[in-house]
């Protein structure tokens, strides 16, 4: 994945869409910024600081490198041996913070509420007087206090005493130029286990250069144990203590037994004494673990949120719109099914996927300016992809689009006129009269090409009353208010049409009806005596030439129709052509006035044979 701009603004659309729980994110957040303060505060003041950080450099370098070219340009074997590093990078991240993470759990299991809450008065009291004698005389000290962690691998390389705490003992053990007083003391309970004992160093970036190797012996031992670790300077006199890899300088005799009563009873509140105030640097090195951690977390769960995406296909149908505002109109959208892989949170991603189950979704798009003029037009790969990520119902759930299928979209433009026309009303079989329309005009828009095709004469809007004056007796006048007006012309869909409705009042004249007469008409020939004379009209089907018809008209005239009424014939002159083949010809029916006939003229099929007594 690269993140990106798109990246941060789909997270942001998710959280406005409600695709997250903001409770559920809170606690989230909470404890990953539990745990990276926790995290720090054990890296704090080690190598492991420096480490972390080439870590990361080398982490963020790899991802903005390898993915990039893996992602953008389909290095495929680039991106699979970036996955290799990654677990090898997190192997090699074990071995390198091996001291960290010992140091760091043997912190998590050292919950104070569960040491003894009784002091040590014996040993307290060994301890401050041994190093008050110590520091007047300024006799290095270094003397490891055991909690719960053993100490024993580095008391079995110094020499075993088991001897009673006393500070005479102590005392004698770091006199000038004894056997054991360079090294340091281990004491188990209310005994000294060892002395002569090589505590581990600690780097000389963790502790303050000008301190000696009994101080950073004394840290290097109380970052890598929870061992307390009291050290009389032999320079200066001064006396500290080292607990969890931090060294506290500078005490007197009654700070001292004050912070081992503290420290070896459990309380973090340093006993009776009174807490010191916060200063400028508390609020300094507050700000800037602040300013650490902060930023670490959102990264964190930002890439788990990430992790945690899922994928799935939804259909869409894309219909393309025009800009009203704009005098164009899309037609032939091919193809407009598609088949959109997205990602995003499982809520959204399944709630898109249940509203296409049954049917696409059908989306309208508005294309823009530069892709709006008359002519066609393909949105193929990344531009499409594009199109469908800005998609209402897939931009507003934050969701990322990772394949369209097929991967174009073409689709014409068409210019669009908008020209003022005529309403006339269409009454079907009714016959009408007297009819006003309110407006008489209307504006319609139309695409200029089907606006060519359309015949002068039928360039008018209608008003379809066929259906609704079916029942109205003749001779009323009736109105019609607000009457939806026809969106076809011709045939041709209207695009836009303005106004919709108009008012008609008209009068019903005579309702018109449809009869089917019982009778044959016979078809007369109509021709010269010199055309009989010439030729034989020989007819094909007898049966043919006796025609049934269909007509319409007013009802009382269609009524009243007579087959004598009618006459049927086909005219022949002497300028047509004889020949073998039977062909066709259309026969004229005549009718009353007001009454039509229902369809087209029925045809009947002859041929024509020279007479052999015709004179040529």
């Amino acid at each position: 994945m690269v993140v990106g701009p798109d990246t941060l603004l789909n997270l942001f659309r998710r959280f406005g869409s409600g695709a997250y729980e903001p409770l559920q994110v809170a606690l989230e957040l909470l404890l990953i910024g539990l745990a990276v303060n926790w995290c720090a505060g054990a890296l704090r003041g080690t190598r492991g600081t420096r480490l972390l950080r080439g870590l990361l450099v080398v982490l963020v370098a790899a991802t903005l490198i390898v993915r990039v070219l893996a992602e953008q340009f389909g290095w495929a074997r680039l991106g699979l041996l970036y996955q290799y590093f990654m677990v090898g990078l997190a192997f090699i991240a074990l071995v390198a913070f091996q001291p960290e993470l010992r140091r760091a759990l043997i912190r998590a299991g050292d919950v104070p509420f569960l040491r003894r809450t009784a002091p040590e008065r014996r040993l307290i009291a060994a301890l401050v007087e041994s190093a008050g004698y110590l520091s007047r005389n300024r006799y290095g000290a270094l003397v490891a206090i055991q909690r719960e962690v053993g100490l024993g691998n580095w008391a079995e390389h110094g020499t075993q005493l088991n001897a009673e705490v006393s500070a005479n003992l102590l005392n004698s053990i770091f006199y000038p130029n004894s056997p054991l007083h360079d090294l340091g003391v281990i004491i188990q309970g209310q005994r000294v286990l060892a002395a002569g004992c090589q505590f581990p160093v600690a780097e000389s970036g963790e502790v303050d250069p000008a301190l000696g190797s009994r101080h950073r012996a004394a840290v290097g031992l109380s970052a890598e144990s929870d061992a307390l670790v009291l050290v009389v300077s032999e320079e200066t006199g001064t006396i500290s203590l080292a607990d969890r890899g931090e060294l506290t300088r500078f005490l007197s005799l009654d700070d001292l037994e004050e912070e081992l009563q503290s420290r070896l009873a459990g309380r973090g509140d340093g006993g009776a004494r009174a807490p010191r105030a916060s200063t400028a640097t508390d609020a300094w090195r507050m700000a800037r673990r602040l300013a650490a951690v902060v930023p670490l977390t959102l990264v964190i769960w930002f890439l788990a949120d990430q992790a945690s995406l899922i994928d799935d296909t939804i259909r869409i149908l894309l219909e393309p719109r025009s800009d009203p505002a704009v005098q164009v109109d899309m037609v032939d959208p091919q193809p407009s099914m598609f088949e959109v892989r997205v990602r995003g949170t499982t809520r959204e991603v399944l709630t898109l996927k249940a509203g296409s189950a049954d049917q696409p979704l059908r989306i309208t798009w508005m294309p823009e300016a530069a892709y709006a003029k008359p002519g066609r037009h393909t949105y193929r790969g990344d531009d499409l992809a594009g199109i469908v990520a800005a998609l209402p119902p897939i931009q507003t759930r934050g969701l990322y689009v990772i394949k369209v299928s097929p991967e174009a979209l073409s689709y014409v433009v068409e210019e669009v006129v908008t020209v003022t026309l005529p309403i006339r009303v269409e009454s079907g079989p009714v016959r009408v009269a007297d009819a006003r329309l309110e407006p008489a005009e209307a504006s319609v828009a139309l695409r200029k090409s089907d606006l060519e095709l359309i015949p002068e004469a039928q360039r008018q809007v209608t008003a379809s009353l066929a259906e609704t004056l079916r029942d109205v007796p003749a001779g009323q006048v009736r109105t019609f208010s607000r009457f939806r007006l026809d969106r076809r012309i011709a045939g041709y869909s209207v695009l836009r049409l303005s106004p919709e409705f108009a008012d008609v009042t008209l009068q019903v004249v005579a309702q018109q009806v449809r009869r089917r007469l019982e009778e044959r008409i016979a078809v007369q020939v109509l021709a010269s005596p010199q055309f009989l004379q010439r030729f034989e009209l020989e007819q094909r089907d007898a049966n043919e030439w006796l025609i049934e018809l269909e007509v319409e008209g007013d009802q009382a005239r269609v009524a009243a129709l007579q087959p004598k009424d009618t006459r049927a014939f086909v005219m022949f002159t002497l300028d047509q052509t004889p020949g073998a083949d039977f062909r066709s010809a259309p026969v004229t029916v005549v009718l009353p006035q007001g009454v039509n006939l229902v369809g087209p003229p029925p045809e009947v099929q002859y041929r024509l044979l020279v007479r052999e007594s015709a004179t040529p």
